[in-house]
């Protein structure tokens, strides 16, 4: 998407995911760089390892995987805008050998079976129709061993559905009201998969920080890029106000959200039954 061909009346109708690629927002997963590492860490990649990132975006995740562990990465989405920003962000980083973005959906995916020792999707299933389908697909290109990283988002406190009505609509998927219970169920009660199952092995929930007094920072930083000193005061009036509306937008929603790291292991056979459970203890 080219900033300077765009108009205003355009840059006011755009969904996240577009509006993203037009300012070249990196758009981070939730935690940013302390989920890469906290996952890294947890799934023990290194310079061997191979991942698949579902829903890449503008690369942030991709990239900072392949910095940070020296993994060869492979990046999905179906947007071409966003795969291009991504591509020139591999390049400022000199990884043109380390990483790959390609147009696909994660529905239907082109690799071959076991490849990945991780598969990266991050909150995108909530995005995807036909989640299943796309389960099967992350656990048939994973490798036995490998582990499945998620990063839903999830409401803690039940929102006003005039809210969840409005994101819906401003990223362009229907939102529905989900429970961290909601993502348990559905990554472990796949069905049609025979003779294979992921086991949870790792978990830390966390919660949203209201950063209502840092909006208008922030926007201000983004106008600042320099690809859009070509676009028009017009132009950039629309990208400010369209930021606007996202980013208090978003805060407001957060407020009722919570999000959870969430590390599957694939394993052959039927999962075995845990019967005496534990969680950890946080000293003050």
């Amino acid at each position: 998407m080219k900033a300077n061909y765009i108009t205003p009346q355009e840059i006011e109708t755009l969904d996240y995911s577009n509006f993203v690629s037009l300012v070249d927002e990196r758009n981070r997963c939730s935690g940013g760089l302390r989920s890469i590492s906290d996952i890294i860490v947890n799934s023990r990649l290194g310079k061997t390892s191979r991942v698949l990132e579902i829903g890449c975006n503008t690369g942030f995740a991709s990239i900072n995987l392949a910095l940070m562990s020296g993994c060869f990465v492979i990046g999905i989405d179906t947007n071409n805008n966003a795969l291009d920003l991504a591509r020139q962000y591999a390049k400022k980083n000199n990884l043109e050998n380390n990483i790959s973005f390609v147009c696909e959906a994660a529905e239907n995916l082109s690799f071959f079976d076991e490849t990945f020792d991780l598969i990266w999707v991050s909150n995108v299933t909530s995005f995807i129709s036909n989640k299943h389908s796309a389960i099967r697909e992350y656990i048939r290109v994973l490798k036995t061993g490998g582990t499945l990283a998620i990063i839903p988002i999830y409401y803690r406190l039940n929102p006003p559905e005039n809210l969840v009505s409005e994101i819906s609509k401003a990223i362009g998927t229907k939102i529905d009201i989900n429970t961290k219970e909601y993502w348990h169920n559905l990554f472990t009660n796949i069905p049609e998969i025979s003779n294979v199952s992921i086991e949870l092995y790792y978990e830390r929930d966390f919660e949203y920080l209201d950063v209502s007094d840092k909006i208008n920072k922030y926007i201000i930083s983004l106008l600042e890029k320099p690809h859009l000193d070509k676009m028009s005061i017009a132009q950039k009036e629309a990208v400010e106000k369209r930021a606007n509306y996202f980013y208090y937008l978003f805060n407001d929603n957060l407020k009722y959200c919570s999000y959870s790291i969430m590390l599957y292991k694939k394993t052959r056979g039927e999962k075995e039954a845990e019967l005496f459970l534990t969680k950890l203890v946080e000293n003050d």
